[in-house]
């Protein structure tokens, strides 16, 4: 390990090797959720309190056992992915100022195929801290609800922000747009149930205060964070799946490496929180549904959630 002594949460005295620890404690629960899949690291070599970086590339001096993935840019070029096949890659990148891991929905083998579907609850950032937990717990509960009414069941991850995941494993089949479209059905649906609570506005001074139902993790490349990761927040939250019956105890951010935290993550790692049964994606069924709500589903958007000026 290098410069162990440094602090990479400074504000909580939290230093370079008590992120290395973590990561070498978490790696057996983590490594699975990246396994097989193209990764993205959010570093922070002089800690988070000063500017990091999310790096995609690769670096030449990675250790053989990560292996690479190159994927064209849309604009030229390429760019070269880390895929790790060990538990032990995890820790080597925690020892390059890794903060936070981030992953695709999809594998290399099946790179346009998903086997998660993912929807993110994105409370309002100016309504006080306990309705942005309140609203979070709702939407989500919302969303698992809808999610199960199509035959899917679901699992939550307290994503160590401001939000929850609900996350489905899904059969690997559809691609990307198909799934990214039942994701816009579905996001739909959550709004449409309790349009005071949460909506699916991009925009975000058009979302009047309301849960953004976000869908948009599972379109191609697109990432999202893998749980039992850090985040680069005050506190050292860690991103930690949980079990349906805790949700109304757990807020997004309760999981921490700095005292104080609901659980310490030693603890977390002990608990078997099941993961969902695989099953098929039904696309056209959310679909239907949603336009019978009165979702839009036919106006055209970027992979952002943008609409078409079109």
């Amino acid at each position: 390990m290098s410069s162990p002594d440094k602090l990479l949460y400074p504000d909580d005295g939290i230093t370079k090797a008590q992120v290395v620890d973590h990561y070498r404690a978490v790696a057996p629960a983590l490594f699975p959720w990246v396994e097989g899949r193209p990764v993205t690291v959010q570093r922070f070599p002089r800690g988070i309190t000063a500017q990091g970086f999310m790096q995609k590339n690769a670096a030449d001096h990675y250790p053989a056992s990560i292996e690479r993935y190159t994927v064209p840019k849309r604009e030229g070029g390429d760019t070269v992915y880390p895929v790790l096949t060990t538990p032990d890659d995890v820790v080597y990148l925690a020892n390059q100022n890794t903060i936070t891991f981030h992953t695709w929905t999809a594998t290399t083998a099946r790179p346009d195929q998903p086997d998660w579907f993912l929807l993110d609850l994105d409370p309002d950032e100016g309504a006080s801290p306990q309705h942005r937990v309140d609203a979070a717990r709702r939407a989500t509960r919302r969303a698992g609800e809808v999610l199960r009414r199509f035959g899917l069941e679901s699992m939550v991850v307290a994503t160590g922000s401001k939000g929850f995941h609900v996350r489905a494993r899904i059969e690997p089949g559809p691609s990307h747009d198909e799934v990214d479209l039942a994701g816009r059905a579905a996001a739909g649906l959550v709004a449409a149930a309790d349009p005071e609570l949460a909506t699916v506005e991009f925009l975000k001074r058009e979302r009047g205060g309301r849960v953004f139902v976000d869908w948009l993790r599972n379109g191609p490349i697109a990432t999202s964070v893998v749980p039992w990761s850090l985040r680069p927040r005050p506190g050292a939250p860690v991103a930690v799946p949980i079990a349906w019956d805790e949700l109304d105890e757990v807020a997004p951010d309760s999981f921490t490496l700095a005292p104080g935290g609901l659980a310490p993550i030693a603890e977390r790692l002990a608990l078997d929180v099941p993961l969902p049964p695989a099953a098929p994606l039904p696309i056209a069924e959310l679909a239907a549904a949603a336009e019978a709500a009165g979702v839009d589903l036919a106006t055209t958007q970027d992979r952002f959630g943008r609409k078409s000026r079109d």
